[in-house]
């Protein structure tokens, strides 16, 4: 229940604190005083759509917050707890809007994104505004309507076929992608093969490319490496003054004098290190000569062996033959998934004939459902519509099959014969607008007896209709406040003098601006609101709205 509503810089509110209790709430007032505006902000705070239009003409933001009583809200007590926020007695919702487009919901002080915002506040509030009866003439919105009216058990299989569903189109997405691939597969996989054997038979390794380059490096100057080589080896060891056996004899000159000095024998251990690494080049000189490759046809091997490498790395992107050998493990594990996928094909298609059944089996069990919910919604319409100076109305529930989707495999239409003698016909193409307007609240009054939110608003209920017609609506929501906290703007006076709380919307001017504010009315002043709304002789009409109150 809304306990109270604190505005701030809403159009010609700039600021308003009003306290609300249980009961029937009646605002009244000129028109263009601001009524709406009030609906306008309340429908912000439980989440609508963010206008900066809203906001005052010369403001940067605007703010609207309720306190709401949980006392009979079990539905957001346990949602604060799944979500971990403040809990008690009383939930504080806040919305704030600012001239640069941006919004901010908080609960309890938490700032939260609007969908989560929004599931709180779609368990407090529901708003019928003055052209909502309108959406009854678009049966795409009847099977809501109806489904309103049923019970926990009803919103149970709601659940089920939404989920059974979404679990089946999952797997039919899943099984179409599938089979696209399999479509698909012969192509792709005689693609795949050809590459397979293509790398295959390359045999290639990792780093191969760069060994081949060196040793055709040494095909192509072989001339220059030998001369090379066989020029140092004579040097070291072959030549007139072959390097290693001279200083092999100037180690031997030295050894008979090493004794005298020191000097002598560092130099003779010097010597003697330095032959045998001339030695040890020597050997390995002469080892290169001996292993030096001048095989014509290896260096034509070398040269088409490169070539292919070449070849196969710009077809494969520059690839290195790494990652040439990483792409023939790609290809190689794609053709093992095209062996599978006449197994995962069969798999897919017997999950989705399963989830296919099971869905048929739930939505089957909402379609039975509906046609015994139906049968008792148009038994509560009738009685309703009697109250509501509608007597001999007969109302019909058409559930006629459509599509599968989430709502299950039908949808609704409603048809009423409005006169005795005529045939049942679409409501929205022969309801006048009064018939509208008590044909909504015939639907929330049924609907309030399962739903269980539990403060309804309703902006101008009243368009189309007056005398006997209008007081009969004053009594229908009185009786819903009797169970629900109920707020209603209207331009009627049989409806305000059943008010059990009544409130005058109205507009002043006050340094510069206009301004709009708000009165709790009671005693005389009520009485002459009523007398206003009533019209003609003034004193006549106070005597006039004293008995209708007396009357209420």
């Amino acid at each position: 229940m809304l306990v109270s509503l604190s505005i701030r810089n809403i159009a010609l509110m700039d600021r308003m604190q009003v306290e609300f209790s249980t009961g029937l709430h009646v605002l009244t007032g000129e028109t263009g005083a601001g009524k709406s505006i009030l609906v306008d902000a309340v429908a912000l705070l439980l989440g609508g759509r963010a206008q900066k239009e809203l906001i005052r003409a010369g403001e940067e933001k605007a703010r609207v917050e309720g306190v709401f009583d949980l006392g009979d809200c079990p539905g957001v007590r346990a949602l604060l707890k799944e979500q971990e926020l403040d809990e008690g007695d009383e939930l504080i919702l806040s919305r704030e809007i600012t001239a640069a487009g941006r919004s901010a919901c908080r609960v309890n002080g938490s700032l939260l994104p609007l969908a989560q915002y929004q599931a709180f506040t779609a368990l407090l509030m529901d708003i019928h505004g003055q052209h909502t009866h309108q959406a009854l003439m678009d049966e795409k919105h009847h099977l809501a309507y109806l489904d309103a009216s049923g019970d926990d058990v009803h919103r149970e299989l709601m659940a089920a076929v939404k989920g059974d569903y979404e679990a089946w189109r999952e797997a039919r997405k899943a099984l179409d992608k599938l089979q696209k691939q399999s479509e698909q597969a012969g192509e792709r996989m005689e693609l795949l093969r050809i590459r397979q054997k293509e790398l295959k038979n390359a045999r290639l390794t990792a780093g191969e490319e760069e060994d081949l380059q060196r040793e055709r490096d040494r095909f192509r100057h072989a001339e220059k490496i030998e001369s090379g080589l066989r020029e140092a080896y004579d040097a070291v060891y072959n030549g007139a003054a072959p390097g290693a056996d001279a200083l092999r004899r100037a180690v031997s000159a030295l050894k008979p004098i090493e004794g005298l000095d020191e000097q002598y024998a560092a130099l003779r251990e010097r010597l003697e290190g330095l032959y045998y690494e001339a030695e040890d080049a020597g050997l390995a000189l002469r080892d290169l000569l001996s292993s030096l490759d001048t095989d014509p046809d290896r260096m034509e091997a070398v040269e088409t062996r490169l070539d292919l490498i070449r070849r196969l790395s710009r077809k494969y992107g520059g690839a290195s033959t790494g990652e040439m050998i990483q792409k023939l493990q790609e290809i190689e594990a794609e053709l093992a998934g095209f062996e599978s996928l006449d197994d995962d094909l069969e798999a897919a298609a017997k999950k989705e004939k399963a989830l296919n059944k099971q869905y048929q089996a739930s939505a089957g069990a909402l379609s039975a459902a509906r046609e015994k919910l139906a049968r008792k919604f148009e038994r509560d319409m009738e009685t309703q519509l009697s109250d509501l100076n509608m007597a001999g109305t007969r109302f019909r529930v058409s559930l006629p099959a459509c599509a599968p989707g989430p709502l299950g495999s039908e949808t609704a239409a409603f048809l009423i014969a409005p006169n005795r003698g005529e045939e049942m016909q679409p409501l929205s193409k022969i309801a006048s607008g009064g018939e509208l307007s008590r044909l909504m609240l015939a639907i929330k009054t049924v609907a309030a007896r399962r739903d269980g939110v539990p403060s309804m608003i309703f902006d101008e209920i009243d368009t189309g209709i007056s005398g006997r017609a209008a007081q009969v609506v004053g009594e229908k929501m009185a009786a819903i406040a009797k169970e629900r906290q109920v707020l209603c703007v209207t331009h009627l006076q049989q409806i305000a003098a059943l008010a059990d709380h009544h409130y005058l919307v109205e507009k002043y001017f006050e340094d510069g601006r206009t301004h709009t504010r708000l009165t709790p009315l009671s005693g005389e002043d009520r009485v002459n609101e009523i007398a206003r709304m009533l019209g003609g002789d003034v004193e006549s009409a106070r005597k006039h709205a004293r008995e209708m109150i007396r009357k209420a």
